[in-house]
């Protein structure tokens, strides 16, 4: 959709830098001080996906029927590359007709999932999982701004 002046509208989800500097900085000074006291370690900060990893998401909810993804905080495994540091897990959703809301899809349940299914070395040599992006720290390069 174009606005007045001819340019494309800005998605209704656009906050802005001002809003999204307050709401960093609030989750710096108050959670993330809190998380990374209790893990004994600085945290995640931000975790950076690629656009190819976000296209692919995008063809993963198209290929599924969804209408959306649901994005979850976990911590990491202990026997993981960043034991105890927050992850994001993203879950695709379907619209639910009997309640108006969304339901999980469970990527595993479909027919064929087991076809399309990597080998752990294919994993390991694409690293393509849906749910692993660059977390800093600890992968930062030491120029990542908090923001702007």
């Amino acid at each position: 959709m174009l606005n007045q002046n001819g340019a494309p509208q800005m998605p209704e989800f656009f906050v802005g830098k001002t809003i999204t500097g307050e709401r960093i900085a609030r989750f710096i000074q108050t959670k993330h001080a809190l998380l990374s006291n209790a893990l004994g370690k600085p945290d995640t900060k931000f975790i950076w996906y690629s656009r190819n990893h976000v296209a692919q998401w995008l063809s993963e909810i198209d290929r599924a029927g969804g209408d959306g993804m649901r994005v979850y905080f976990g911590a990491q495994g202990e026997q993981e590359a960043y034991p105890g540091q927050l992850c994001l897990l993203m879950v695709l959703t379907m619209a639910d007709p009997l309640t108006g809301g969304h339901t999980n899809i469970t990527v595993e349940d479909a027919p064929d999932f087991i076809d399309r299914q990597l080998t752990p070395e294919e994993v390991e040599a694409i690293h393509r999982d849906f749910n692993t992006g660059s977390p800093c720290p600890p992968l930062c390069d030491g120029k990542e701004p908090i923001f702007p």
